[in-house]
């Protein structure tokens, strides 16, 4: 099956999917069936999508290949539990190897943008420049990379809250800051007049968030790029050093059967499915890696929320989800804090909201409640990895907090309690797998004593991570690196890497709007080598 480069008219709502239903009505396709295409690019969330829309807007012809669902924004319901079934990843179970870590991730046409809370954080320099020094980045200097993060500024829609998005939760924080004396600000956030409903982690109905679902993907098809969904690419294909397609399997899926297998014949390769899924296809295509880096230097961006009581109801889940940031520790500690108060199913999964008495107890109590989410930089020293068979195999993450790391999280779940102390609050609900509740600040200390080590750090905190890093590091050397300056695998010509496993050390920020610029910074070094890539 040959594809056609054209330009065609996008429909009122929703965007051109083929899905695993369409695959299975169509007697042409049969249980195998063959594309051919100039580009395959393997995700389509905040990285694959702008590859799609960067490529397909240079002429190119442009498949995308999404693993998870099709769910378009007339579905959404704005009610987590349904959200959760249909469009997280494990229904939002997936763990690391003891258990004890969430990792949060869209399994959907768009990806995590789809399931984000609109976060984007512009890094400081030093991180850049630290990144171009110390990796031989030259072109990750703040100064070159200034003028993507306009652009992808400009295409997200990207602005600082306005008062009316600064919620009670938020509010509450700004108290707290304004009496410690720690710096605030308004959060940066992709999305167009914001409707305030406080479901961004259910999907956007109204589509006021700037998620791929709305922006990079139409506009790629618009520009004559086409997208499958419910399609998992098993592995990429290397013919002497070179990528020539990807295998992949299209399923159902409501059920997991499998409806087709694909066969793509494709000049470029890029994998743009994020730090865990990245590595793993890497390693199931056994890609050479000369460095030993490959599913290595997992970066979690660990974090965990903190639950304040106040006196007054508060209603804190009401307005935009994350009103404000505290900054004052991200360069010195690594320590940022978003002001957001989780909805009750997202509780539940992490274990605040006890079971039977305690859990009514609890949810009457949940309109007193604000939160306050503290993510703390770890040191990178987790890996993930493919264990088994092609088709019959399982991912491993492996991670646990060194005592260094452990340290940084109790530090700056300590620090989020202060600041609700500091605005009043009368009771703080402390992040750990021992129910512990803080009734003072003059308590606080005492109270976090008994949050021991253990055996590994494990079961102590419940954290969660949204922003996982750092396995397909990029750099300069062939022998600490997994791809070269431009994305590319070192020893695989035509294979791109372009997601958050590029991240060579890891970031403290949202990575949100700097995934995207590094994606924009790999498709164009993508077409600038057209002569060489494309026949």
């Amino acid at each position: 099956m040959s594809r056609r480069r054209r330009r065609i008219n996008m429909p009122r709502q929703g965007v051109p999917v083929t899905t695993a239903r369409d695959v299975a009505q169509d007697p042409s396709r049969g249980r195998r069936f063959n594309i051919k295409t100039e580009v395959v690019v393997v995700g389509s969330g905040a990285a694959g999508s702008v590859v799609a829309h960067e490529l397909a807007r240079a002429g190119h012809e442009v498949l995308v290949l999404e693993a998870g669902r099709y769910y378009p924004s007339s579905q959404f319901t704005e009610h987590l539990g349904d959200t959760i079934n249909e469009v997280y990843k494990d229904q939002a179970s997936q763990l690391n190897s003891t258990a004890d870590v969430l990792f949060v991730e869209g399994a959907c046409i768009g990806g995590s943008t789809v399931i984000g809370a609109c976060v984007m954080h512009r890094p400081p320099n030093s991180l850049l420049e630290g990144w171009s020094e110390r990796h031989g980045l030259d072109q990750m200097t703040p100064e070159k990379l200034a003028p993507l993060y306009d652009e992808i500024g400009e295409e997200q829609f990207v602005h600082l809250n306005e008062a009316h998005e600064i919620n009670a939760t938020a509010h509450k924080v700004i108290q707290g800051c304004e009496h410690m004396g720690f710096r605030w600000r308004p959060v940066t956030r992709n999305v167009r007049r914001c409707a305030l409903t406080g479901h961004c982690l259910a999907g956007c109905k109204p589509d006021r968030k700037m998620s791929a679902l709305v922006t990079h993907l139409p506009w790629a098809v618009g520009y004559g790029a086409e997208l499958y969904a419910d399609t998992h690419v098993t592995r990429v294909r290397i013919e002497n050093n070179r990528a020539t397609g990807v295998d992949a399997v299209v399923r159902d899926p409501d059920t997991g059967d499998t409806v087709a297998e694909m066969r793509v014949d494709a000049q470029v390769v890029v994998s743009a499915g994020g730090a865990i899924q990245t590595p793993l296809l890497l390693q199931r295509s056994q890609a050479p890696d000369f460095s030993g880096e490959l599913g290595r230097n997992l970066a979690l961006q660990p974090f965990t929320q903190v639950l304040a009581e106040f006196p007054e109801e508060l209603y804190g889940f009401r307005g935009a989800l994350v009103g404000v940031q505290v900054d004052e520790f991200l360069e010195s500690d690594g320590f940022l804090f978003y002001s957001a108060l989780a909805e009750p199913e997202q509780l539940m999964a992490q274990g605040d909201q006890g079971v039977g008495a305690d859990h009514i107890n609890f949810m009457l109590r949940y309109k007193h409640l604000a939160g306050l989410n503290a993510f703390s930089i770890d040191d990178g020293r987790g890996s993930v990895s493919w264990d088994g068979g092609v088709n019959d195999g399982r991912q491993i993450i492996r991670w646990n907090p060194s005592r260094k790391e452990f340290n940084r999280i109790k530090q700056s779940a300590s620090l989020a309690a202060r600041i609700f102390f500091s605005a009043g609050a009368k009771r703080v609900y402390m992040p750990t797998y021992q129910r512990l509740e803080v009734d003072s600040v003059f308590d606080l200390d005492k109270t976090m004593d008994e949050v021991d080590y253990g055996l590994r750090g494990m079961y102590t905190f419940r954290s969660n991570s949204f922003s996982p890093q750092g396995t397909c590091r990029m750099g300069s050397e062939r022998s600490r690196a997994v791809v070269n300056p431009n994305g590319e695998l070192f020893d695989v010509a035509g294979l791109f890497v372009a997601d958050a496993s590029l991240f060579p050390e890891p970031m403290a920020a949202a990575p949100h709007w700097t995934v995207q610029v590094l994606a924009k910074h790999v498709a164009r070094r993508i077409e600038a080598r057209r002569s060489s890539l494309f026949i």
